[in-house]
């Protein structure tokens, strides 16, 4: 007989006896590196979305069978909490290697640590490895050209290797030496120009309408000025700037005061003259910073350049005199003139593509997977426990007093918690939480040969590890949305990722019964033939083998959701009439528009009412259609046209004793003006 929580949960309740299930997990008693291993550890090239981290191991003792776990610091405490075993076999004097693939949706960071650990089985560590910043050396970073003559004096805008978040994620400063003679040809590879202390005079007139074009496209240009600030803006007349510099700093004119010591700087007096800004320099601001076009502009009132030298007693410190000071460093101090730049650009991807945040339209509409199941509506068994409550206590007790049988109340209690156990558990033999139940959404997009995304949302109703083999074909699996944890104790982790053979294994360790885990994990093959086509005007035809439960178009900022479009035919919107119609922008969630990207625009408008009401049909497949739209938007262009189809006519992604329920997302993503054939 199949375990039921609902049995246990209710022998605790009669007896009165608290119970706590403790989470089993294998600790690992950390050890002196015996000497017998030697480990290394490299990130390669990856055409898949994955940071592919190759392990050396090398077995100079005598034969060792174990696990080598792979552990991402990402920097943060509440982060990281995933551990990658690989379960391997060293025999005396031999080496191994094998890749390890990180998607790099998992990671919020690379600037942390990636640590190597052997361990015996069932515990024990027999060597550990740790190699700072090592994703950095294959992590898409941002680029800052650095126009000056004291190059050696700007180094540090790199911020020593820690990372600064942008668009979507944190990334690492990647630092371009420029000259003359390179600014052009190097200008629209580059998200960041800083210049400094450097002659734009001698600048052409063609290098000038370059770095004016370069902002307008998205680029941010930083400028420092200080006693420099006439040989550093002479050049740069299109700003519209007049300056000068000032005599001495002063304190309360400029909000570098609160975080470092602003008489070791000389300073300028900036105005926006032009109004091209829309500002003139404020108290309230780092610089004299707005919006071009898609980039932006940030002049500062001091030049970086001296800002590179300040000793650290420059810098304010945490104190007890009544002023409130933040502590800073140099690089928070970079990281605060950074983010204020940023804050005004509509941020790109080095293609040029505007960055679309996938994470943050997950992390919305991820949850709402399953809730539209009804295995897990516990009203029925809610209202039967709470009439067997009543009975066991007064009624029971009035029955038997009115029949002169209260001697046998210690034998009818018993009997009748039996009875109750045996009701609760018939009527909840159809809720199947005896196993791991799985929700997952398999998406592809038909428009390029690339293999499928599978996102997972799995729960188990124990308070026990559980671990789950994916299907034949997956290459790479890891935790989404970064919910996920560990405790000080570096081997008690939340998300597992386990590989043996060429098979994955996808896990938690949890806190609690029902505990949320979502994963994502992907293959190298596409798995579907044929496509959505687009007629270029009202029709779209489904030329895949999968009928679409529900299908949306997403085009000329609109996007608009329809019902059934079975294999093989074909749809005019003019003759349909849509479920929902919503207005959208391509613009990214750090644009200035107003209007909806259309995950959010899906969430925000249609799942939310959606699982608002009363009648919660479709929910399921409702997301997972929003989690199809969600990663079409992060591939395409403002001037393109999405399809996006669902159906619930998928294969198990996971294989072993499970619950699942899967769904699949294949899109085509065209431009405006052209027909698919």
């Amino acid at each position: 007989m199949k375990k039921s929580i609902f049995v246990f949960g209710l022998v605790v309740f009669f007896y009165g006896i608290l119970l706590g299930a403790a989470g089993i997990t294998a600790q690992a008693e950390e050890e002196e590196n015996s000497g017998d291993f030697v480990i290394e550890a490299q990130v390669q090239p990856s055409d898949e979305p994955v940071y592919q981290i190759q392990i050396t191991a090398e077995n100079r003792g005598g034969d060792w069978e174990g696990i080598v776990r792979l552990r991402v610091d990402t920097g943060y405490a509440s982060s990281g909490g995933c551990v990658y075993d690989t379960v391997l076999s060293l025999p005396q004097g031999s080496t191994k290697q094998f890749a390890v693939r990180v998607p790099k949706n998992g990671i919020d960071r690379t600037d942390g640590l990636v640590t190597v650990t052997l361990l015996n089985n069932p515990s024990g560590t027999v060597a550990k490895k740790s190699f700072p910043k090592l994703l950095q050396n294959r992590a898409e970073g941002l680029s800052m050209g650095i126009l000056s003559d004291e190059y050696a004096s700007l180094t540090y805008l790199d911020m020593g290797g820690n990372e600064i978040y942008f668009g979507d994620r944190n990334r690492p400063i990647k630092l371009v030496q420029l000259t003359q003679d390179s600014l052009t040809e190097t200008l629209d590879t580059l998200t960041f120009l800083v210049i400094d202390s450097y002659d734009t005079k001698i600048l052409s007139d063609d290098g000038i309408a370059d770095i004016e074009r370069w902002i307008d496209n998205g680029g941010i240009l930083i400028v420092g000025t200080g006693k420099n600030v006439e040989k550093t803006l002479g050049g740069l007349d299109f700003l519209g700037l007049q300056y000068k510099e000032a005599d001495e700093a002063d304190e309360d004119t400029y909000e570098w005061s609160y975080y470092v010591d602003v008489s070791q700087l000389s300073w300028a007096e900036l105005e926006d003259a032009g109004n091209v800004f829309g500002r003139k320099h404020s108290s309230a601001d780092f610089s004299l910073a707005g919006s071009w076009g898609d980039g932006a502009v940030s002049v500062l009132p001091c030049a970086l350049t001296e800002v590179g030298r300040l000793g650290t007693d420059a810098y304010r410190k945490d104190e007890d005199d009544g002023v409130d000071y933040l502590s800073t460093t140099q690089e928070s101090l970079v990281e605060m003139i950074l983010d204020y730049a940023i804050g005004y650009a509509n941020l790109r991807y080095p293609s040029g593509d505007l960055y679309y945040d996938t994470d943050y339209n997950l992390q919305r509409i991820f949850p709402s997977l399953g809730k539209g199941s009804s295995r897990l509506r516990f009203g029925g068994l809610k209202l039967l426990v709470v009439l067997y409550v009543i009975f066991v206590g007064p009624i029971l007790y009035l029955i038997l007093r009115a029949v002169k049988k209260r001697d046998f109340y210690w034998i009818a209690v018993p009997v009748a918690a039996l009875v109750g156990i045996f009701m609760v558990y018939w009527a909840g033999r159809g809720f199947e939480v005896s196993s791991t139940n799985v929700y997952s959404v398999t998406v592809e997009n038909l428009s390029k040969n690339r293999g499928a995304t599978t996102y997972l949302r799995c729960y188990d109703a124990g308070h026990k590890e559980w671990s789950l083999q994916l299907a034949d074909g997956y290459t790479y699996a890891g935790p989404m949305m970064n919910r996920y944890y560990y405790d000080d104790d570096e081997e008690d982790y939340y998300h597992r990722i386990r590989k043996e053979g060429d098979r994955l294994f996808i896990g938690i360790n949890p806190n609690v019964g029902f505990e949320d885990a979502y994963f994502m994990a992907g293959t190298q093959n596409a798995a579907e033939t044929g496509t959505v086509y687009w007629d270029g005007v009202k029709t779209v035809t489904n030329g895949t083998q999968r009928d679409f439960l529900y299908f949306a178009v997403i085009m000329n900022d609109d996007m608009l959701i329809y019902k059934d479009l079975p294999a093989g035919e074909s749809v005019s919107l003019d003759e349909r009439k849509s479920e929902y119609t919503d207005s959208v922008s391509m613009a990214g969630y750090y644009s200035r528009s107003s209007s909806y990207t259309p995950a959010e625009a899906y969430f925000y408008g249609y799942l939310r009412d959606s699982l608002r009401a009363d009648e919660k049909e479709d929910i399921d497949v409702k997301a997972a259609l929003g989690l199809g739209i969600s990663d079409a938007c992060f591939q395409m262009n403002e001037d393109e046209v999405i399809i996006v189809g669902v159906t619930d006519d998928w294969d198990r992604t996971v294989d072993g004793d499970c619950s699942e329920v899967s769904y699949g997302c294949l899109y085509a993503i065209v431009e405006e003006k052209d027909v698919i054939h």
